[in-house]
């Protein structure tokens, strides 16, 4: 058995949803497939989507993005983001997608449900960049119940992390209790849609939207990931691809992205497929990946205190509301 991971497959596009249905129906029959959020805001691509996946592997797991918490259509028990959350939890339910702790074949496989709080960004400001509530869709397309106030800055990403109780707290006993009996930790990988780390997106003078470093991450992964101790966590969002070791675990992002996305990014290549992060045939990881914001910071010092824009920014600033 192999473990699979992909994130951001937006398959609302249709050379996405091309890609899902040109995977091969043989290869993966036996495998695992980590879908990391963001495959769509509706409803119907969702399950066809889903139903393709299950086909096509054995097991799937999934956690829900922002994308697929947007409410911009009237949908059938959806009142607001929350409302949708419990229509996709079922919706996994009836097709088979996990979306709890699961062992596998040995291997645990753990998703860990999040979302993104302003105060994960803890880096210096580029002067006169716009807010990221204007440049972001998920001020306007998300909608939350009153009894989580969208205005406290960690309220809906502490909310988010609740939903993970009490199955991760039992998973860390459980892993320090088979760890204990063993004498060797079991492979576990863990998953997020949202970055447990800043230093996982590039700086913000190397962004075109630089804010967009306030709507990314949180620290509660952070804490989830350093009480659990995965061997790899996968996670999506951003849309850069990212293979790196920080501390003692893998952290990994592997995104489809938009079609548009796909045509100017080299370091993927063509071909592109899920990405194998564990066989349980060798019991070890898969090689390291080249991507290229990943070796770009292997090589070059990260240094969020320099808020001079990168080339590549600078040719368009021409266009940027933050000129």
């Amino acid at each position: 058995m192999r473990v699979w991971a992909v994130s951001d497959v937006h398959s609302d596009y249709k050379e996405n949803m091309a890609w899902c249905e040109a995977l091969s129906d043989s290869a993966y029959k036996d495998d695992v497939l980590i879908l990391a959020g963001d495959v769509s805001d509706d409803q119907a691509v969702l399950r066809s989507t889903f139903q393709i996946m299950v086909q096509k592997f054995k097991h799937v797991f999934f956690v829900p993005g922002n994308h697929d918490l947007w409410v911009r259509r009237k949908e059938r028990d959806v009142l607001d983001s929350l409302g949708k959350l419990g229509v996709i939890k079922n919706l996994c339910h009836e097709l088979g997608v996990h979306t709890e702790p699961m062992n596998i074949s040995g291997v645990w496989i753990a998703p860990i449900y999040s979302w993104y709080h302003a105060s994960f960004d803890r880096e210096p400001d580029l002067p006169g960049a716009p807010a990221v509530e204007k440049v972001m869709v998920d001020f306007h397309a998300c909608q939350w119940p009153p009894h989580i106030p969208s205005s406290h800055d960690t309220s809906i990403a502490e909310y988010f992390d609740n939903l993970n109780e009490p199955a991760l707290s039992n998973l860390a006993e459980n892993m320090e209790m088979e760890e204990e009996d063993a004498g060797v930790r079991p492979p576990l990988i863990t998953f997020s849609h949202f970055l447990p780390l800043q230093s996982l997106l590039p700086e913000k003078r190397m962004l075109f939207q630089p804010n967009l470093a306030k709507a990314v991450g949180s620290d509660y992964i952070k804490h989830r990931v350093e009480e659990l101790r995965p061997m790899a966590h996968i996670f999506g969002h951003t849309h850069f691809a990212w293979d790196a070791v920080v501390g003692q675990v893998r952290y990994v992002q592997w995104p489809l992205a938009y079609p548009q996305e796909r045509k100017r990014r080299h370091d993927l290549g063509a071909g592109f497929k899920p990405l194998m992060i564990y066989d349980t045939a060798d019991k070890k990881m898969s090689p390291h990946q080249s991507t290229y914001w990943a070796d770009f910071y292997r090589e070059n010092r990260r240094d969020p205190t320099n808020l001079e824009p990168a080339p590549w920014v600078k040719a368009r600033l021409g266009d940027l509301a933050w000129k």
